[in-house]
């Protein structure tokens, strides 16, 4: 959500005398600020009765979000919305179409329920939404104190979060009221208190802003802002957008973290497509050496211009075409080697100490979640090339021809050279392999962790399980590879994983630029970190040099013969 700096509120709610704009909520009433707060950036209309105690919808909700989100925001133009339950004539359509572009709401959802009374569950949801705030869907969690939650566990982050922010209060010592629909005075205050997390209340130090006046480096920062755009000899030559760039820029390298990194609204279109299943270019996944800061490549796909050229993991790119990469982010060289299809770039490579140089015709790549085959007549081989958003649909029909065919005996799920993806893909595949419920990942925050746990069936778990990685299987794959192996549920075999064990963000801005900041850590079921420490196979395989056979597969067809004898 924008924090919204007015000059105004500070210094209005300290004064004695109010000019009030609702005859129903006085100065002394519990939600006189926040109602205050909302009717000063012109989120409410002007009249005298604001009626506190109205049940609030989701379009006035909606609406109130996008009004403190764009303060610019007009409610203009024809508007085409994706929801079946939605009209687009109607005064809340340009609202629900904004909320859509800020990540409100989902165009994926098949019904928006505009004039659904929201309980407080929902009403947080899109609050966290609105502020870019990753809640997870399912988890587990022990000892906390509230009778509503025990029968949804997907309410715990929520409340908790909630909680840290003093968004709500639990109406009972053992009882939040997650359930109960909120009043129009109730949805203010919580976005009231949203939008001060980093402000300051009206009793602290701070300036007419609302910005810490002790807070020396943000002072800093604002004023060095102000100095330039009044005082310098070419004001009128200055680009106020590329000043902004470089500055959060250079704010994003100070954290010397690989994964986190500023976008620009070109690099984060570009991340965008690659998000989208479809791009142009080589072909291979990249990452940053954490110590060394070199960009290596994690793994080449299956049959890419990439893999053609003889790319292999591990391999260090040094220069694209005769530009030398030191010094760039990992997205201003990946910007480098994408390109159109036909075009070409050659990267210089260093290779266990040697160079190499590779030239790569660039094309169009399909990315495939996953391939399966069956071998020896038994053995289902699911290999997984991403953790994408169809990951989980692809294994599902894999799983009914498993469950459909009864000489398949055992699964071998192959995660070598597979980079990861999203988080809630690697959760589902999961929940084929390990029973419902069972404990997937633990994530660490600042301020807490908790479990995330499976909610699948576990339609595979039955099966004799092998898992094979190697150092290009990292992240999501390493977290479906530690959680199987926390459980004793199949053998991981091959070689050490890569060892990514850290949770990124992307947080977007109203120019279409991004900030993706690393904001927690992961860890195995059982507290294993696996930053740079990887996942340790239980039976290792070094993939040999100069020979085609596949001694990492043969070795799990071997394994799972014996246990499946």
């Amino acid at each position: 959500m924008k924090k919204l700096l007015v000059s105004l509120i500070i210094g209005l709610f300290a004064c004695a005398s109010f000019a009030l704009a609702y005859d129903d909520v006085p100065p002394d009433s519990p939600y006189f600020y926040a109602v205050e707060y909302l009717r000063m950036n012109d989120v409410f209309p002007e009249q005298r009765l604001f009626k506190p105690d109205t049940l609030i919808t989701k379009s006035d909700f909606i609406r109130y979000l996008v009004k403190l989100n764009n303060p610019e925001f007009k409610a203009e133009g024809k508007i085409k919305l994706p929801f079946k339950d939605t009209n687009d004539n109607s005064t809340y359509a340009p609202y629900f179409d904004e909320a859509i572009k800020l990540g409100i709401l989902d165009k994926r959802d098949e019904k928006a329920e505009p004039y659904k009374k929201l309980d407080l569950m929902e009403a947080l949801r899109l609050l966290f939404h609105s502020q870019s705030i990753p809640i997870p869907t399912r988890y587990v969690y022990s000892e906390m104190p509230y009778k509503d939650l025990k029968n949804n566990k997907a309410a715990i982050p929520l409340v908790m979060r909630a909680m840290e922010f003093d968004l709500i209060t639990p109406q009972k010592l053992d009882y939040v009221g997650i359930y109960r629909r909120i009043s129009k005075a109730e949805a203010a205050r919580m976005i009231y208190k949203m939008d001060l997390v980093n402000l300051k209340s009206p009793s602290s130090d701070s300036d007419a802003t609302g910005l810490d006046i002790f807070d020396l480096p943000l002072q800093k920062i604002i004023s060095t802002y102000q100095l330039i755009q009044s005082n310098f000899v070419d004001r009128d030559k200055l680009d106020s957008d590329a000043i902004a760039d470089k500055a959060m820029r250079a704010m994003t390298e100070t954290l010397d973290d690989p994964y986190s990194a500023y976008l620009n609204p070109k690099e984060n279109q570009a991340f965008s497509d690659d998000l989208d299943g479809q791009i142009e270019g080589i072909g291979a996944y990249l990452a940053v050496e954490e110590e060394t800061g070199k960009i290596t490549i994690v793994s080449p796909m299956k049959s890419s211009p990439a893999e053609k050229a003889g790319i292999l993991p591990g391999d260090v790119i040094k220069k694209v075409d005769d530009l030398d990469i030191s010094g760039l982010t990992l997205y201003e060289v990946v910007n480098k080697i994408k390109g159109p299809k036909g075009t070409s770039v050659s990267l210089t490579l260093d290779r266990n100490g040697g160079a190499v140089t590779v030239n790569v015709i660039r094309d169009v790549i399909i990315i495939k979640a996953l391939e399966y085959e069956v071998k020896n007549d038994n053995v289902m081989v699911v290999r997984l090339a991403e953790f994408n958003s169809n990951a989980a649909s692809e294994l599902q029909e894999v799983s009914e021809i498993v469950s459909n065919n009864p000489k398949i005996k055992g699964v071998i799920l192959d995660l070598r050279n597979n980079p990861g993806g999203l988080l809630d893909a690697a959760i589902k595949v999961l929940g084929f392999f390990l029973p419902a419920n069972s404990e997937a990942v633990i994530i660490s925050y600042n301020y807490f962790n908790y479990t995330q746990a499976t909610a699948g069936k576990g339609d595979l778990s039955s099966y004799p399980l092998i898992v094979l990685i190697n150092k290009g299987s990292a992240s999501a794959s390493e977290i479906v590879a530690g959680a199987i192996k926390d459980h004793g549920k199949g053998k991981i075999i091959g070689e050490t994983s890569f060892g990514k064990g850290t949770v990124q963000e992307v947080n977007y801005f109203l120019d279409n630029s991004s900030l993706k900041l690393t904001v927690a850590r992961w860890l195995t079921p059982k507290g294993h970190d696996i930053q740079k420490n990887g996942i340790t196979p239980d039976i290792e395989v070094i993939k040999g040099t100069g020979t085609m056979a596949d001694e990492q597969m043969e070795r799990a067809l071997f394994e799972i013969d014996k246990m499946t004898r």
